[in-house]
Order: C-alpha cells, then structure tokens, then sequence
C-alpha cells in the first residue's frame, strides 16, 4: 500500500468525523418541546401564585378577617399545586430534554420543595391560630411564601427567557447556514 493514500484517507475520516460531530451535538442537545410547553404553563401559574403570595402579604397589615387570608392562601395553594403539578409532568420528561433544561429542572426542583414546605407551615399555622393573622409569626410565614414563590418565578420566568433566545438563535444561526457550534 502506497503511504501516500494514508494522509488523504486520515484528512477524509477527520473531516467525515468533523462533519458528523455537529450533528450528534444537535442531536443530543435538541430542546424538548413538551418540556418547553411545560415550562411555559410553569411560569403562568407562577405569576398566579406569586400576585396571590403579594396579595397576601398585604393583607398582614390591614384588619382583615382571618376568612380573607384564609381565601388568598387556598388560591396560593391552588396556583402553587398546579405548579407542583407541572414541575412532575417536568420530571418525568426530563430524560428527553436537552442538557439545559436538565439542568434547568433540578434548578426549579428545591426552590419548589421549600415553597411547599413553607406554604404547608403557613396552612397549618392558619388553621391552628385563626384570630392571629396579625401577629408576626404568621406575618412571617407569609413574607416566607412570598419570598420563595418570588425566586421560584423569577428562575422559571429567566428559564423560559433563556429557551426563547436560544431558539431564537438556533433558527437564525440555521438560516444563515452557519456552522453549529457546541452550546453546552
């Protein structure tokens, strides 16, 4: 065999490899749709609970009846479920998602386990101390909430915001035909 094929023969598989790396990179880190879908809806009941966390936390500081309180925390709970719900379905799809996203779910993963944690204790104060909504341990429990709910919307509403630029600059770096660069 003539040396001189083995040069041209290594140049054609590295720039055959070249040519086949990106598109695995693209493979492996294509976004899932469903958890895109998912997040979105995520973000929606996020603003919900987290209005529903300020309006609450209002409340604290008027004499409003211990039923008024008690209403906006059944409908912070409520947003806060569906939530919880849509961080499960987030879950169970995250084997399909893309590295980001991944990473993105075990972000949002303990930020809504004190969230719940938090809501929970603010529930069972309430339920135990109903002419107390005024006094600061429950006032505190309710700062805890909208504190949480308001980092927990904020990373979901970032994540959201990141997935929409990055596929905004996936289609354009695709409509200019350019070479794919690794984004993770």
């Amino acid at each position: 065999m003539d040396n001189t094929h083995i040069p041209v023969t290594l140049k054609r598989a590295f720039l055959g490899a070249l040519l086949i790396v990106p598109m695995l990179a693209m493979a492996q880190n294509s976004d899932s749709r469903a958890i895109t879908a998912v997040l979105n809806e995520a973000k929606k009941h996020a603003v919900l609970a987290e209005e529903d966390a300020a309006t609450l936390e209002s409340y604290t500081l008027s004499s409003l009846s211990w039923q008024t309180h008690a209403n906006r925390l059944n409908l912070m709970n409520e947003h806060a479920t569906d939530l919880i719900n849509e961080f499960n379905q987030l879950s169970s799809l995250r084997s399909k998602g893309s590295p980001w996203q991944q990473e993105a779910i075990d972000r949002i993963n303990p930020l809504l386990h004190e969230m719940a944690d938090n809501l929970t204790a603010t529930i069972n104060y309430l339920n135990e101390n109903q002419k107390r909504v005024q006094m600061p341990p429950f006032q505190n429990y309710v700062r805890a909430n909208h504190e949480l709910i308001s980092k927990t919307t904020s990373l979901i509403s970032d994540l959201v915001d990141y997935g929409e630029a990055r596929a905004k600059a996936d289609n354009l770096e695709n409509s200019l035909d350019l070479p794919s660069i690794a984004h993770e």
